[in-house]
């Protein structure tokens, strides 16, 4: 296998790893449609945290996390796309996506959308839309207004849909800020996006062990001590940790660190160069200092051991 690992964007959802604590949540509030209520659900993290990679991979691989996922229908829509900048553009996608037939113009379109999807729950479907970057909406103000939100709501109190949306900032934050005073910013489970837990990041990188690179156990540990448990930095670590490796050269780790640096920089997640290093160097220390120590603890209590022995 070539270089598993991929940053700068969504990731695809087969190589998508861990989550595991917030896809049980999500789908677990859509479990229940079938007692006539789905939840509807507010991803919010700060940038590169993987929102994005989350909201795709529920809308594809929904059918391997729901009992009954014959009766779900999802649409996941990027919202930076200049097909959703118009109402009439988001709702007509959203149609298409569902499988529901499109817009006609016969009727005002927020009224065409309401009675498509009202008609899809009285066959027994349940549909889940997925809104990533929501703030996009709300920049837009003039074309996407209050009456749009109005209507949503209108929607999901009917049963009739829900909506999972990834935003950096809360729903209710961005409604404040725009003065809306629509109810449908405050029907959402808020879910806090933030790092992998230790158990998903060493699942991330452990995916370099079997590349046609194959990372060591120690490169793997190196990996993780240098990117934590931040998706995007466990994936740009893993991939320059592979180029690293062409040709079977020796892994420079100095410079990779320094290039791990530079690649967050450019990307706003970095600002002080000097104090990563040090806090890399830092850990490094503080690991070989306990290796060492549970190295004499070992041999202390294998001479322990020997003493008590009868001889």
């Amino acid at each position: 296998m070539p270089n598993p690992f991929f940053y700068g964007g969504r990731v695809n959802p087969e190589q998508f790893v861990g989550r595991r604590a917030e896809l049980q949540r999500i789908f677990a509030g859509l479990e229940v449609a079938h007692t006539g209520q789905m939840q509807s659900f507010s991803v919010v993290g700060p940038r590169r945290i993987g929102k994005s990679s989350l909201l795709f991979y529920a809308a594809t691989k929904f059918a391997a996390h729901l009992a009954q996922p014959a009766h779900y229908r999802f649409g996941y829509f990027e919202l930076s796309d200049a097909h959703c900048r118009t109402l009439d553009g988001l709702l007509d996608g959203i149609l298409k996506q569902l499988d529901v037939g499109q817009l006609d113009g016969k009727k005002s379109a927020l009224t065409e959308f309401q009675d498509a999807i009202i008609a899809l729950k009285a066959r027994g479907a349940f549909p889940v839309v997925c809104l990533d970057e929501f703030e996009e909406l709300t920049d837009h103000h003039d074309e996407f207004t209050a009456d749009l939100y109005d209507s949503w709501r209108y929607l999901i109190n009917q049963q009739a849909i829900a909506f999972i949306t990834a935003s950096k900032s809360p729903l209710i934050d961005l409604a404040q800020t725009l003065g809306y005073t629509s109810p449908f910013f405050n029907v959402f489970t808020h879910l806090p996006l933030g790092e992998l837990t230790d158990d998903e990041a060493r699942e991330l990188i452990a995916r370099g062990a079997n590349c046609d690179r194959p990372f060591t156990p120690t490169e793997q540990s190196d990996a993780l001590l240098l990117a934590d448990k931040h998706p995007y930095k466990l994936q740009l670590a893993g991939s320059l940790l592979y180029q690293a490796k062409a040709d079977h050269r020796t892994v420079d780790w100095a410079e990779l660190r320094r290039e791990f640096v530079t690649q967050l920089q450019s990307v706003g997640l970095e600002a002080n160069a000097a104090r990563t290093l040090k806090r890399v160097g830092q850990k490094s220390k503080g690991t070989v200092i306990s290796a060492t120590k549970a190295a004499i603890q070992e041999l202390f209590k294998a001479w322990i051991d020997s003493m008590s022995k009868p001889r």
